[in-house]
């Protein structure tokens, strides 16, 4: 039993936690994967994934959406990647559409 409790405080320590942010822009497309969006500031907002949940209420696969303004809740996850080196991973939970 002390194995386990001492491999799941392991487990939790290399776990980082999620920050949630929300952000207005707006969707500017696709491309290899990620999802691309700008705010009013013209700066550049890459996500490179997001939720089920969210991807069934907006496929943004589907260019309709493009030029739409949304309301985008995100996480932000940091992640070692085979080299060691921390990668952000920006996940869209939540899409509101602002805009028709």
């Amino acid at each position: 039993m002390k194995t386990l409790l001492i491999a799941f405080f392991t487990l939790v320590s290399f776990t980082s936690i999620q920050d949630k942010k929300t952000i207005t822009a707006t969707f500017d497309g696709i491309e290899n994967e990620a999802f691309y969006f700008s705010d009013d500031a013209d700066t550049a907002h890459v996500f490179d994934a997001i939720s089920d949940e969210t991807s069934k209420k907006f496929d943004l696969k589907n260019e309709n959406f493009i030029g739409q303004n949304f309301k985008i809740t995100y996480s932000t996850e940091t992640i070692l990647d085979e080299m060691e080196n921390k990668m952000e991973v920006l996940t869209i939970e939540d899409l509101e559409i602002l805009s028709e």
